[in-house]
C-alpha cells in the first residue's frame, strides 16, 4: 500500500502545537497507511501586537499568516481554533474538516480547589472575552471580572507565575489541551453560563481544490460538529462584527435536528431556534434574527461595550508583568417563543 502524506503546519506556541498534535495523532490512529508532518513555523507578529489583542489561541494577524501561507503552497492544512476564525474565509480556502467537539463548556481554573461561590468577596478572576465577563459578573457581583488579553497561553502565565489574578476561566477544552484538568475547579453547564459561538470546536483549513486533503481527513470529520459550527458561526457573523461584543450561542445536534440557544450581555434572558440539520445556517441565522428584533438586546450590548475599558489594560504594572513572562518568541519584537425552522 502507498504511504500517502498530509503536512500541517503550527505556530510554536503551545496551545496551536498541542491542539494540532493530537488531531495528527487521532488522524493517523483512524486512517492506516497515512503519513502526517508538523512543522512548526515562528510567528511574524510582534509580541506586544498579540498581547494586546483578544483571542483565544492564534491572533488575527496569526491566523492571516497561516492562511496566506496555505494559499501560497507553503503549507497544504493548518489547525485552527473555532472562535479565532473570521468569515468569510479567503478566496480559495475552506474548512476541510470539523472533528467530533471537545467540551464546549467554561471552565474555572483556581490552583487553591475553590469554587467560584467559595471565592473571597472583591477578589479577582481572568477572563478571556467580553462574554465571559459579562456574564459571569451578572452571577457573582462581589467579584471582579478582568479580561486578559494576549490569548489563553499569556493567561496561563499570569494565573500560574504571578499574583494579579486569583482564578480564571477558559473554555473546558482548552484545559484538556493543555493537560492542566487537574486545576479547574468546576465546569460551569450551559444552563448556567452558555458558551461563546465555536467553542470547543477545531477546524483544518486548505485549499478548496484540495479534493485529496478533504478525503484524507474524513475519518475524523463530524458532520454533527460540522452543522453545530455552521449554525454557530452563522449566528455569530449576523450579531456582530466586531467579536469583542458579548454573545454566547451554543449549538446541539440531536438525530436529524438541530437546536441552538443564544443570549447577549448578561445572559439572563436567551432564546431558542431549532430545525432539521442541513439547514443549520438559516437556523443559525434565524435565532440571531430573533435576538436583534428585542430592543433589550441593544441596551444588554451597549451596557458592555460602554463597561469595555474598565478592566482591560488598567494594571499600571502590565507592562513589566509582560515583559517578565517566558513567551515563545516572535519574529520581531421580553423575549419572543422559539419558532421552528422549517
Amino acid at each position: 500500500m502507498k504511504t500517502r502524506v498530509l503536512s500541517f503546519a503550527s505556530l510554536n506556541h503551545p496551545l496551536v502545537r498541542n491542539q494540532t498534535q493530537a488531531l495528527l495523532d487521532r488522524l493517523q490512529q483512524a486512517a492506516k497507511g497515512l503519513d502526517c508532518h508538523l512543522n512548526i513555523v515562528s510567528s511574524p507578529v510582534r509580541k506586544k501586537t498579540r498581547q494586546n489583542e483578544a483571542f483565544l489561541a492564534t491572533s488575527s494577524g496569526e491566523v492571516e499568516f497561516l492562511e496566506q501561507m496555505v494559499l501560497g503552497g507553503e503549507a497544504r492544512l493548518v489547525v485552527l481554533e473555532a472562535d479565532d476564525i473570521t468569515l468569510p474565509l479567503p478566496e480559495g480556502l475552506e474548512i476541510l474538516c470539523v472533528p467530533d467537539r471537545g467540551t464546549p463548556f467554561d471552565a474555572f481554573l483556581n490552583s487553591e480547589g475553590h469554587l467560584m461561590d467559595e471565592m473571597d468577596p472583591g477578589g479577582t478572576v481572568g477572563v478571556l472575552s467580553l462574554r465571559a465577563r459579562s456574564r459571569l459578573s451578572a452571577l457573582w457581583p462581589d467579584l471582579k471580572f478582568k479580561i486578559l488579553q494576549g490569548g489563553v497561553d499569556l493567561a496561563m502565565e499570569a494565573h500560574m507565575q504571578h499574583s494579579g489574578i486569583d482564578g480564571l476561566v477558559l473554555p473546558a477544552a482548552v484545559t484538556e489541551h493543555l493537560g492542566i484538568q487537574g486545576i479547574v475547579a468546576e465546569i460551569f453547564s450551559p444552563e448556567f453560563v452558555l458558551p461563546g459561538p465555536g467553542q470547543g470546536l477545531l477546524v483544518v483549513i486548505g485549499r478548496r481544490d484540495d479534493g485529496e486533503a478533504r478525503e484524507l481527513l474524513r475519518p475524523i470529520h463530524s458532520a454533527a460538529s460540522e452543522a453545530e459550527l455552521k449554525a454557530e458561526l452563522a449566528f455569530r457573523s449576523r450579531m456582530v462584527t466586531d467579536q469583542d461584543l458579548p454573545v454566547s450561542a451554543l449549538a446541539r445536534v440531536d438525530q436529524s435536528q438541530l437546536v441552538i440557544s443564544g443570549t447577549t450581555g448578561s445572559g439572563i434572558k436567551r432564546m431558542e431556534a431549532f430545525g432539521p440539520v442541513e439547514k443549520a445556517e438559516a437556523i443559525g441565522n434565524q435565532l440571531a434574527n430573533q435576538i436583534l428584533s428585542c430592543i433589550d438586546t441593544f441596551a444588554d450590548l451597549l451596557e458592555a461595550d460602554l463597561s469595555d475599558d474598565l478592566d482591560v489594560d488598567d494594571d499600571p504594572d502590565r507592562e513589566d508583568l509582560l515583559d517578565d513572562l517566558d513567551l515563545p518568541a516572535d519574529a520581531d519584537e421580553d423575549w419572543a417563543e422559539p419558532d421552528a425552522t422549517d
